[in-house]
């Protein structure tokens, strides 16, 4: 059989025979063949609803977004009780980045339909979409009344709680939801939040146990338990269980990394080395847990394995500069001779040692390590070459800082920020060279300029801990 189309599918004199060419049609996912039968159908039956709403769901389900959102507003004015078309009619609009227009949609869904669950769970979403977190809590609310059995619900109505920060509430609606989902993990590690929020740190613990009974590869529920210990003052504990958390969910880049900050107060850098070549065995991980395993091998004076672990991240990045810079720096740790460290790098890189490339990365080696002269050598060589680089006069202007020659530092990073003011590198050296020149007034200025290009918040951090001495944002 050809395929099929709208204009030629004799079924049409039968209204029965019609749903089943539709259905045809659909399960063939031929979507605008499926709205064009669907129109005749309404013309020839329009006493029939389902064809209405087949025609606007066709017309979606084909991409056809403005048609299928006026086929569903003409169908709602016959219908305006009809859940199927009020859904479409929001997907239309929500498809068509018209946000603002679905949410006014869905609260007239819930006016005409207030039985509706599910149109109260479409607007508790989109409320959430829109962090308009009180209209969230209301909508999953009438929801979860309506629909008890619907963790879904739940689950939202909670997540606008925690958002929200009523704590109090939400601890007592999460203990309602565990109620009635005994078996849920998932519910009941955000009871574990919620007590952990309100300082019920113990109570918090025997249920972040009982979620990961439930599921052992539930990571939030492992940190809940870890965090419930740690207030507790339970340090030792707290630490042994994440090193078990870490081991069970290999891959989680959240417990590696609270792994690895709980690591210095608790003095187990050891723990870092272990649960990071773990992870790096992994495919996919991502570029922080090798730079977290090399540093953590570093503070270990492990150099040996430490370069060993660089060059393997230089292969498995090869096209970022990061990792052959980091490579530079451990080379030079162990008192490899500057020519034989170019050598190594450009074996590494695949290049040949006397590239600008290579220069560039053992720059940047020895700027990690503070040796500002050795660098300044190297950058003057390079800046006869390439005066107007940006890397190199960022660089420079690092190095120049390191001196103690800030008020020329402070020029070449001005000049740098004036001709490449998105430049974030550029403006965290400037902050630093206005700070350790106590120019505190400029330093804020250039701190805030940061803020502004929406600054990662690595970078954040970093220069909020040397300005400001605070450890997070």
């Amino acid at each position: 059989m050809g395929r099929m189309v709208a204009s030629d599918i004799p079924e049409l004199a039968d209204l029965a025979s019609a749903k089943g060419a539709l259905a045809k049609l659909w399960r063939a996912r031929q979507f605008g063949e499926a709205a064009a039968l669907a129109s005749k159908a309404v013309n020839l039956w329009p006493q029939d609803a389902e064809f209405r709403t087949q025609h606007a769901q066709s017309l979606l389900a084909a991409g056809a977004l403005i048609e299928a959102e006026a086929a569903a507003r003409e169908a709602l004015l016959l219908e305006p009780e009809s859940e199927d078309l009020w859904i479409v009619l929001a997907d239309a609009l929500i498809r068509q980045e018209r946000s603002a227009d679905a949410r006014e949609s869905l609260r007239e869904a819930c006016f005409a339909m207030p039985e509706s669950a599910v149109l109260h769970g479409r607007r508790g979403h989109q409320a959430m979409q829109a962090k308009d977190y009180a209209e969230a809590i209301d909508a999953y609310q009438l929801a979860c009344d309506l629909a008890p059995e619907r963790e879904a619900f739940h689950l939202g109505l909670l997540s606008g709680l925690w958002h929200a920060k009523r704590y109090a509430f939400g601890g007592t609606a999460a203990g309602r939801a565990v109620a009635l989902f005994p078996e849920s993990s998932t519910l009941r590690q955000q009871q574990a939040s919620f007590l952990l929020a309100e300082g019920r740190a113990i109570e918090a613990a025997d249920v972040a146990r009982a979620a990961i009974r439930m599921d052992a590869k539930n990571a939030a529920a492992h940190w809940s338990l870890v965090d419930a210990l740690w207030r507790q003052d339970r340090f030792g504990e707290a630490f042994r269980t994440l090193e078990g958390a870490c081991a069970a969910l290999p891959s989680n880049i959240f417990l590696l990394g609270e792994l690895a900050r709980l690591s210095i107060p608790m003095e187990r850098r050891d723990a870092v080395i272990l649960a990071y070549q773990r992870a790096i065995a992994l495919p996919e991980m991502p570029p922080q847990i090798w730079r977290g395993l090399i540093r953590a091998l570093i503070e270990h004076e492990e150099l040996q394995e430490a370069v060993a672990t660089a060059r393997r991240a230089v292969l498995v990045y090869p096209h970022s500069s990061e990792f052959g810079a980091i490579l530079a720096e451990t080379l030079l740790l162990g008192g490899m001779p500057l020519g034989q460290v170019s050598l190594e790098i450009a074996a590494a890189l695949g290049i040949t040692a006397e590239s600008i490339e290579v220069r560039y990365t053992l720059i940047s080696g020895l700027l990690a390590l503070g040796k500002w002269d050795a660098a300044t050598v190297l950058l003057e060589e390079l800046r006869a070459i390439a005066p107007d680089q940006p890397e190199l006069l960022l660089k420079f202007g690092i190095a120049l800082t390191g001196k103690g020659n800030f008020n020329e530092a402070i020029v070449l990073l001005l000049d740098l920020t004036d001709k490449h003011p998105e430049n974030l590198s550029a403006w965290e050296a400037l902050c630093d060279a206005h700070r350790q020149a106590k120019q505190i007034k400029s330093a804020v200025a250039a701190y805030r300029r940061l803020q502004v290009l929406g600054a990662p918040k690595d970078i954040m951090r970093r220069v909020q801990t040397r300005l400001f001495g605070e450890h997070s944002l």
